[in-house]
């Protein structure tokens, strides 16, 4: 039987009713997308999207709230013990179970990378990469065994790409940097 690891996920407050959310600039969609969720930013403003299902808020007292429960989150995801370290390159046919995993530097995700839940709906996968991450076209991330996106964080200290037929899985929180 697997060793289980365990992780506690960080309290999103209002940030969880966000889809896409910046605090450090403006949020800008290209091409078609479907949104569920609210989408805004505390500095900047949000622009092409044309297909929202939720609110859209730009320097509002809604987004002065996220702002601050993303920073909270960031704090709580940051200050959380990596119970491994895992290789720059992400994915590759790879399957984790629940746990805190850390990346010394920036980290690339290509082909697919299974998440299992090991029957567990409360399984939490935190993801913490002390550089930028970029996934490449046609990465996956799956979900089994009971492994749900509510609770997969991604706490990127830079940049990150998400290239088109990507499928990423969970809430991506960049420090300092944009979400592409």
């Amino acid at each position: 039987m697997p060793m289980l690891a365990l992780a506690q996920a960080p309290t999103l407050g209002s940030a969880a009713d966000f889809a896409l959310f910046s605090t450090a600039g403006a949020v800008t969609n290209s091409g078609i997308s479907q949104v569920t969720g609210n989408v805004g930013s505390n500095n900047g403003s949000s622009t092409g999207f044309g297909n929202v299902n939720g609110g859209m808020h730009d320097m509002d007292g809604v987004s002065a709230l996220c702002a601050a429960d993303v920073l909270i989150a960031y704090n709580q995801l940051n200050g959380t013990i990596p119970t491994g370290n895992l290789a720059p390159l992400l994915g590759n046919g790879v399957t984790l179970t629940a746990g805190v995993y850390a990346v010394s530097g920036a980290a690339t995700l290509g082909g697919t990378l299974t998440l299992d839940g090991l029957n567990n709906p409360n399984a939490v996968f935190i993801f913490q990469i002390q550089g930028s991450l970029s996934a490449g076209a046609g990465t996956r991330v799956m979900l089994t065994n009971g492994a749900l996106a509510c609770n997969v964080f991604w706490k990127v200290e830079g940049l990150v790409s998400v290239a088109s037929g990507s499928v990423m899985r969970g809430t991506i929180i960049a420090n300092n940097a944009a979400i592409e």
